[in-house]
């Protein structure tokens, strides 16, 4: 959703004790919608805006409003991310009838030689 490895979210959860994930018997992780808020208020502040880490908890613990606006902008930016992802993948290119059989030919020879290599591997 926003990019950021599960190292830096995990990061973020010992810096910032606003975000709160449950986690199951194995540790996975499950983020309700306020952990994703707060979570989307620090990477705007840290990433997008140059807070430092102390300067990010000021702001959220100081002034929760600023941290809402902040968690709002960067909501409206994802939600535009996707809807500028779902309209691209919606444009249907135009591919000639005589390239789409060849690329098909020549992926059929490719499958067939990756099968092989697979059944030579396994014996």
């Amino acid at each position: 959703m926003l990019g950021v490895n599960a190292s830096l979210l995990r990061f973020w959860e010992k810096e910032f004790k606003q975000i709160k994930p449950k986690t199951n018997a194995r540790g996975k992780r499950s983020y309700n919608s306020n952990d994703i808020e707060i979570i989307r208020s620090v990477h705007v502040l840290v990433k997008e805006k140059g807070f430092t880490l102390d300067g990010a908890r000021k702001a959220l613990k100081a002034r929760k409003g600023m941290g809402a606006e902040i968690a709002n902008e960067a909501r409206l930016a994802a939600q535009m991310e996707q809807t500028d992802a779902r309209t691209k993948g919606t444009e249907k290119p135009v591919v000639q009838e005589k390239s789409r059989k060849e690329a098909v030919t020549i992926l059929k020879r490719i499958r067939a030689e990756l099968l092989t290599l697979r059944a030579e591997i396994k014996s």
